[in-house]
């Protein structure tokens, strides 16, 4: 059977969010595809090109949005 690999499918692969499974069947499809390999050399020039962001909170805020998380006010509705 012939899998067609998604754009998602390949950043996951990228972003190392595969299952094995998936990593064994997308490094197949790669090894024997050179447009999957040039569609993943551009998402990795992609991936690259983005900035470096690190979320730095301060501890009060994190403090507040913990105690609202486990707060007996926080209902969940599905």
């Amino acid at each position: 059977m012939h899998k067609t690999f998604t754009q998602d499918d390949m950043i996951a692969y990228l972003y190392g969010e595969s299952t094995p499974a998936e990593m064994e069947a997308t490094e197949a499809a790669l090894a024997a595809d050179p447009v999957l390999r040039g569609e993943l050399a551009e998402l990795t020039q992609a991936q690259a090109s983005l900035p470096r962001v690190r979320f730095n909170a301060r501890r009060r805020l994190m403090d507040v949005i913990r105690s609202y998380a486990m707060g007996p006010d926080l209902q969940l509705s599905v």
